[in-house]
């Protein structure tokens, strides 16, 4: 018996047609709606991506976007997420080695390459549905206080949970209609073949009903990404690999040079942000890490860093003043102290945010002309003044504070 992919099997010429016409439709609402963020994304200022900056940042991109070693830090829900992640992924590779064969007339999906190629998605297409499944647990369940428990969450999570078990749904009845010699190398789907066997609701005249319901549910995740924060699948990687390494929030961290002068960025509307900063907001999937561990929220205080993030994504269609939808209670009460940044997994520098949307807002007064000129002083000179290192001792004169000393070389302070 030949070995090989059957991938329209009892499936007419007419539905392939109206495949191929949904999949072109999805594809299409697809591309439009991330053309629409990137129009978005290049209405603010223009920030070259940097060949240096991803040189840099490869070492990153493999522990944040490959091993996800800030998830880990929560081990459930980092364990959840990966499983979810490299199901996905593992799944995506699948579909497009069947469109290169099926539609570029490659024959590389037969032999014992196709055998393994089944074994290794079975298996990454169950790791994806429980991790999916206990995701939607820990979430239904609010072990996390820190995620949102908004309706498209849940939505989101079903609807890869439908198009997981769909999948296995058809496989299940192609392998209990075919009696295939090999159908064991898809573990899963063999065992569900096993239940299907004279099944009047899973058999061969309602394949095409379950292998339809399946490709729709699939075109309609294609197609939503772009308009949802599923969008971050694609941003997230990309955020953490262009991004400037700039991991703490520097003062001094996102500027023009112009010869050599450096112009800080101050933000007062919206297409005042650059285009990776507003990019970067896209990148953001509400996970919440960056409010737990923010000292101003975790006292009660109006500034959420998610927030920030998150107005600045859903106010990018037009060049709004800032203030209209951030109070400068929110930009005056962040400490700098970068635990946002530290905490984010995807590299979202909350920071370079906040204190680019300060500086727009000192000429307005909405913020004390002061404040910032301290912040950078702490930030150069390590003091609130601006004085010099070798002035620091300088506020103790005529106090007869003690300044310690190296008792073995008096030259050297301690």
């Amino acid at each position: 018996m030949e070995i090989r992919r059957d991938t329209f099997w009892n499936i007419s010429s007419d539905m392939q047609i109206w495949f191929y016409i949904l999949a072109g439709v999805a594809c299409l609402v697809f591309l439009y709606g991330f053309y629409r963020r990137f129009k978005l994304w290049n209405k603010g200022r223009r920030e070259k991506v940097q060949w240096k900056n991803i040189k840099d940042n490869l070492k990153h991109f493999l522990k944040l976007a490959i091993r996800q070693t800030k998830l880990q830090k929560d081990k459930p829900v980092g364990l959840m997420h990966k499983m979810i992640a490299y199901g996905f992924a593992a799944l995506f590779i699948g579909t497009v080695l069947v469109f290169i064969d099926e539609d570029f007339n490659l024959p590389i999906l037969q032999g014992t390459f196709y055998l393994v190629y089944e074994f290794v998605l079975d298996i990454f297409g169950l790791v994806f549905l429980v991790g999916l499944i206990a995701f939607l647990i820990i979430r239904g369940g609010k072990f996390r206080k820190r995620m949102l428990q908004g309706k498209m969450d849940y939505l989101f999570l079903i609807l890869f949970i439908l198009i997981g078990i769909g999948g296995y749904v058809t496989e299940g009845i192609r392998l209990a209609e075919s009696n295939l010699d090999y159908a064991q190398w898809s573990p899963v789907g063999y065992g569900l073949s096993r239940l299907f066997v004279k099944s009047k609701l899973f058999n061969i005249d309602t394949y095409w009903f379950w292998w339809l319901s399946h490709a729709l549910l699939a075109f309609i995740l294609i197609a939503i990404i772009p308009f949802t924060k599923l969008l971050h699948i694609l941003t997230a990687p990309l955020n953490i690999l262009i991004s400037p390494v700039k991991r703490t929030g520097d003062f001094d961290a996102m500027v023009f040079l112009k010869g050599d002068h450096r112009d800080r960025i101050a933000v007062s509307n919206m297409y005042d942000f650059t285009n990776m900063q507003l990019m970067s907001t896209d990148a953001c999937t509400e996970c919440g890490r960056c409010d737990n561990v923010c000292p101003a929220r975790l006292s009660g205080k109006d500034l959420a860093p998610r927030n920030i993030v998150m107005k600045i994504r859903d106010n990018m269609y037009e060049n709004k003043a800032i203030s209209s939808f951030i109070s400068a209670e929110e930009l005056k009460q962040c400490t700098n102290c970068a635990a946002c940044v530290e905490a984010c997994p995807v590299s979202i520098n909350h920071i370079d945010l906040i204190l680019a949307m300060r500086r727009g807002a000192l000429p307005e007064e909405l913020l004390n002309p002061h404040a910032e000129e301290t912040l950078v002083n702490l930030d150069f000179d390590q003091n609130i003044w601006g004085s010099a290192w070798s002035e620091r001792e300088a506020w103790a004169e005529g106090m007869n504070v003690q300044v310690l000393k190296n008792l073995k070389n008096t030259s050297k302070e301690a």
